[in-house]
């Protein structure tokens, strides 16, 4: 119990008390006003309190809320510092302040699932506007040249991760480069007896993989511009192991 509350009941008590005494002189109007007067100052004083309690309760949410939704449009997590990252995303966000680079690793490793799903169908339609003309010219040779041979790819067993490691702008475009490692599991079969060609069906192949991306900078659509491969396995295309090209 607050010192407030011991206190009003302290009044309340010696207000009964005083009430006894006077009752046992002959003024038992008097006490009953001495009693109904305590009665109402301590209920005053546990509304006061209550009232107190409620408003630090609401102090402690705002603080609350105001450390999840930094001030400025910051976002939790972002790269800090003069790294050539953290600039990087600070020019991004010049024209785009919602950037964030967590997000941006999510939809990285989306890509890579979705560019692994149109090739096992020899697809490029998969990706729609995702990626460069320049991407789509080459992703749809390598499918060409798998159909023409009669192979099917398969890919099963991703289990890989992304992470943003470079940012920048260049004449008047936005690069983004996420590294993309883990592993999967990565064959070709012939489409006419389903023997293994290439790859492996049980054995995972190592994943360290480049991706970036571009866009005209400000609130423009990511397209798929380059991928660098660092861990080949028979699956990849070597061809696909070049400098960014200049879109």
């Amino acid at each position: 119990m607050g010192d407030a509350s011991k206190a009003a009941l302290a009044g309340f008590v010696a207000g009964g008390l005083i009430g006894g005494l006077l009752c046992g002189v002959g003024h038992g109007a008097v006490s009953t006003d001495l009693v109904l007067a305590g009665a109402i100052a301590l209920l005053l004083l546990l509304r006061r309190r209550r009232a107190a309690t409620a408003a630090s309760a609401c102090a402690l949410a705002d603080v609350s809320s105001a450390v999840e939704t930094p001030s400025g449009g910051a976002v939790a997590g972002s790269p800090e510092g003069d790294s050539s990252l953290g600039r990087g995303v600070r020019e991004i966000r010049r024209m785009d302040p919602g950037f964030d680079p967590s997000r941006f690793a999510g939809y990285a490793a989306m890509m890579f699932r979705d560019t692994q799903s149109a090739r096992t169908a020899l697809d490029v339609g998969f990706l729609r506007d995702r990626v460069t003309s320049e991407m789509r010219r080459r992703l749809q040779a390598q499918y060409d040249r798998l159909r023409s041979g009669g192979q099917t790819p398969r890919v099963e067993h991703i289990d890989i991760r992304a992470e943003v490691t470079e940012a920048w702008q260049e004449s008047d475009r936005d690069y983004v480069t996420a590294c993309i490692s883990g592993s999967l599991v990565d064959y070709t079969i012939d489409q006419t007896n389903g023997r293994v060609m290439a790859g492996s069906r049980t054995h995972p192949r190592s994943v360290e993989e480049f991706w970036t991306f571009t866009r005209a900078a400000g609130l423009n659509f990511w397209m798929l511009s380059v991928i660098q491969h660092l861990a080949m396995g028979t699956g990849d295309d070597p061809a696909d192991t070049r400098a960014p090209e200049v879109v």
